[in-house]
């Protein structure tokens, strides 16, 4: 793959030993260029931009996620939180502030890059290890309806909705099935309308409560 078709990965982490080795393992292989970027105060002023993907470890800064986020705004493109803290709050104050993708540091190389070329291409990843993250919260707004096995739903838009929760691009879909971007979005519409679901945020939590995400990794784009 020619350089300029890899992912640009930035890696902010206060282990220079680590990042340094991540962006190497990263490096060899041929869908990404990585590099080790300066861990400051305030992470977001010291990276430089043009990243396709932004790795940061929240639970080392002293700021909140939020803050976080707003200081690597303008920095790359996706933002995936690298765990070294397991804490669910954490995670989901990360997802909330933004971050395409959160994930813990114990797991596989191959599962992390995964989760770079899915945040990357404009999905999300989470996870298993921060499912819970994503689940409704006591005193939050109350989700919309999850029936067992929803029948208001025709094979396809089912079929669709599945595949956003798995952080599949419109255009993926359409490609699967043959059918335009176009009609997929109208898919789309359909179901979401019909379970009254905005965003792909509430898709992913419909899907959880259906068993439809199978349990390595949970993706929505």
């Amino acid at each position: 793959m020619s350089a300029p078709d890899r992912l640009s990965i930035a890696i902010i982490d206060a282990n220079p030993l680590l990042a340094d080795g991540i962006a190497a393992l990263l490096t060899q292989d041929d869908g990404f260029a990585a590099r080790t970027v300066f861990l400051g105060s305030k992470p977001g002023e010291t990276a430089p931009g043009g990243f396709d993907v932004i790795i940061i470890d929240p639970a080392q800064v002293k700021v909140t996620p939020a803050q976080l986020a707003r200081d690597l705004c303008g920095r790359g493109g996706a933002m995936v939180a690298y765990c070294s803290s397991l804490s669910e709050q954490l995670a989901h104050d990360c997802i909330v502030a933004g971050f395409q993708g959160v994930l813990p540091k114990t797991v596989s190389f191959d599962v992390l890059k995964i989760a770079l070329a899915t945040t990357a291409r404009g999905g999300i990843f989470i996870d298993k290890a921060f499912a819970a993250a994503i689940a409704p919260r006591p005193g939050a707004e109350d989700p919309p309806s999850q029936p067992a096995q929803d029948r208001r739903l025709s094979e396809r838009e089912m079929f669709v909705l599945k595949s956003v929760a798995h952080g599949k691009s419109l255009k993926e879909i359409g490609r699967e099935l043959d059918l335009s971007s176009k009609t997929i979005e109208t898919y789309k519409a359909r179901g979401t309308s019909k379970l009254n679901l905005t965003g792909r945020r509430q898709i992913v939590e419909f899907a959880i409560a259906q068993g439809w995400v199978d349990g390595t990794s949970l993706t929505a784009g």
